[in-house]
């Protein structure tokens, strides 16, 4: 889906979390959203998620008012994959369906999209994840979140710093499998300035003090 952000405007208190914001989004497209902490990025997903109505400006969705849209069908049009994923005391596929009953060929789609058919093949489905995912590492629990992310059939997907406390290796391999999500139109916010990830975005968006600084491609 197709997403515009026209000059809004988002303070809290004297803070200006976002200055001016303008920018649009193709449909299908990997958006990279980088910048130092407290540059108003994650503000920016969560005023996509609907989350904020006090801001000036305009966010549309395929040319509807974000307002307009009922807090049920915006939930069912983007997920968002957050730094900290929260893995239940259960099995892989528990986690994976957040006990929902979908149809095997959905599961194994999302299992192969989010790059957890090697874990699910060796360890098998029914393998026990610990209290928090303490039997996973970081890109598995990650990648749990991506597989979520892909049986929620939503149109955008938002991740928000989802490779932060990985290593460069598994954080290349959480973005590829976001890279491959090719339904989706994508917004990924990132510390990371490595090049073999930032040369994957379709478009990067530099933000500094709630504002946009420069647009491209790397």
């Amino acid at each position: 889906m197709y997403v515009e952000l026209k000059d809004i405007n988002k303070t809290f208190g004297d803070y200006k979390a976002s200055d001016h914001v303008s920018f649009g989004i193709e449909k299908g497209k990997l958006i990279g959203l980088l910048g130092p902490s407290g540059s108003g990025k994650t503000t920016l997903l969560h005023m996509i998620l609907g989350y904020f109505d006090n801001y000036k400006g305009s966010i549309q969705i395929d040319g509807k008012e974000l307002t307009e849209i009922s807090s049920d069908s915006l939930h069912s049009l983007i997920t968002i994959i957050q730094q900290n994923v929260f893995v239940f005391d259960d099995s892989i596929m528990k986690n994976v369906t957040m006990y929902k009953d979908f149809d095997n060929q959905r599961i194994d789609g999302a299992i192969m999209a989010a790059g957890l058919t090697q874990l699910v093949e060796t360890k098998g489905s029914d393998y026990q994840c610990g209290e928090n995912g303490k039997n996973l590492s970081g890109g598995e629990k990650q990648r749990v979140s991506i597989a979520r992310a892909m049986l929620s059939n939503a149109s955008i997907l938002l991740a928000d710093e989802a490779t932060a406390a990985l290593d460069t290796t598994n954080a290349q391999n959480v973005i590829r499998s976001i890279l491959e999500l090719k339904d989706m139109t994508r917004i990924v916010v990132t510390h990371s300035l490595n090049r073999q990830v930032l040369s994957q975005f379709d478009h990067i968006i530099v933000m500094k003090d709630g504002e946009i600084v420069d647009i491209g491609t790397f």
